[in-house]
């Protein structure tokens, strides 16, 4: 019997701030921009759309808010690609699974 569920992944069940910055790090370079792990630190503990102004701005990239909007999804798309394609031992210790 589930007596409770934790909806808060990041952090909490698995850190994905690895994936976040891979994904990122996926757009900038379609984009033309070179993202570095410095640079990321600047996207940590930001909104999506913001994150996504400060690499355009890294690039002197200007688009649109339909097109900021389009990219930010396609980079939530590969992010989750990733936290799909987890491995078990990327689970904090501790943490209980459910049974599949």
């Amino acid at each position: 019997m589930i007596k409770a569920c934790i909806f808060d992944l990041d952090g909490v069940i698995v850190d994905t701030a690895h994936y976040h910055f891979l994904a990122w790090k996926r757009l900038a370079k379609e984009l033309g921009i070179e993202l570095t792990l410095k640079d990321n630190e600047r996207l940590k503990g930001i909104g999506r759309m913001e994150s996504l102004d400060i690499i355009l701005a890294l690039g002197g990239v200007s688009l649109s808010q339909h097109d900021k909007e389009t990219l930010a999804n396609k980079k939530n798309s590969w992010f989750v690609d990733f936290v799909e394609r987890m491995a078990p031992e990327e689970i904090f210790p501790g943490v209980k699974m459910p049974a599949p």
